[in-house]
């Protein structure tokens, strides 16, 4: 099963496929954008599969999952959002990333902002958290325009947490 698409004013966001990988490597290993997500490890492509592959099945098995971003339908991916499951836990975990072009547009809490009506309106999920790295300023404020409410700092990490409302 694949998640839905969503369309939003100005994005286009599609449920990742395995054909993603590629476009998947190239954006994750931008110095830019791995500097938080990877802790600027250049990743390999067997590790992109293995993400796709782990998004297929929790799609499947638990109605989450990630999406390509789109300004329109037929450009290069700008990014992704979506959905993992933390630490193999119960908890889920809102993650994003756009390449840097595309910063600063409010793109990102755009497509936040879709992914998290679709998971209160098709899943029985009652919070999800987001985590970042300390000096990544520009997540964090993703995080507070979502009405995510600051739960912890560690000399490594930041997370926020979204409760569902009503």
């Amino acid at each position: 099963m694949s998640l839905p698409s969503i369309q939003t004013d100005r994005i286009l966001l599609r449920s990742w496929r395995r054909e993603d990988v590629d476009a998947l490597h190239e954006l994750w290993t931008l110095p830019e954008v791995r500097r938080y997500l990877w802790d600027d490890i250049v990743i390999t492509r067997d590790v992109v599969r293995q993400i796709v592959e782990s998004h297929l099945e929790t799609a499947d098995q638990r109605n989450i999952g990630c999406w390509a971003i789109h300004l329109e339908a037929e450009m290069p991916m700008a990014g992704f959002c979506g959905f993992r499951t933390m630490d193999d836990g119960p908890e889920i975990e809102l993650m994003y990333g756009l390449r840097a072009e595309h910063w600063g547009q409010g793109l990102a809490t755009e497509a936040c902002a879709a992914a998290l009506e679709y998971l209160w309106r098709s899943t029985g999920y009652e919070r999800v958290y987001a985590r970042t790295d300390p000096p990544n300023c520009r997540s964090i404020q993703v995080m507070l325009r979502l009405n995510m409410t600051h739960e912890s700092t560690t000399a490594s990490i930041v997370t926020y947490l979204l409760r569902r409302v009503g």
